[in-house]
């Protein structure tokens, strides 16, 4: 009895884990919605492909004008995202919407390889805008392509 309070702690602490977002199958060419933190499994098949591809959206910073305020400029979007083979820690890039300020990073297209073969990752959307009334445009989808590049 004397170890219940210990018990009961440790299962309040394990039950405030980051919530678990799972694993999204996809095909290329297909455009998904992911969250941030989430990934997509492309499972290929021929030879012209990858076996097993993991696109995984790392970060979103998102400094767009809110959509209750006017502002002068648009702001811009960044999400990062690791790529590579499911098994591999991949490479990881950043895409930008919005205004970019160019320089050595990828805008809303990019080009990789995995596993020796090309890729294109597009960026389609990141939605909602963000908002100061609505604290739930926290939480970003991130629309997305994976195709043969």
């Amino acid at each position: 009895m004397k170890n219940l309070p210990f018990v009961v702690f440790v299962c309040l602490l394990l039950s405030c884990s980051k919530e678990d977002l799972g694993t999204v199958n996809a095909y290329l060419g297909q455009e998904i919605k992911l969250k941030e933190g989430q990934a997509a499994l492309y499972k290929n098949t021929g030879f012209d492909a990858a076996a097993i591809v993991k696109l995984k959206v790392a970060d979103v910073s998102d400094g767009r004008c809110p959509s209750d305020v006017f502002c002068i400029t648009y702001g811009s979007v960044e999400v990062t995202l690791t790529i590579g083979m499911a098994n591999e820690k991949g490479e990881t890039i950043t895409m930008c919407q919005g205004d970019c300020d160019g320089g050595s990073r990828f805008e809303d297209e990019a080009r990789v390889v995995v596993g020796g073969m090309p890729y294109k990752i597009r960026l389609l959307a990141v939605m909602p805008l963000p908002s100061l009334k609505d604290e739930s445009s926290k939480t970003k989808e991130i629309q997305l392509v994976l195709e043969r590049g």
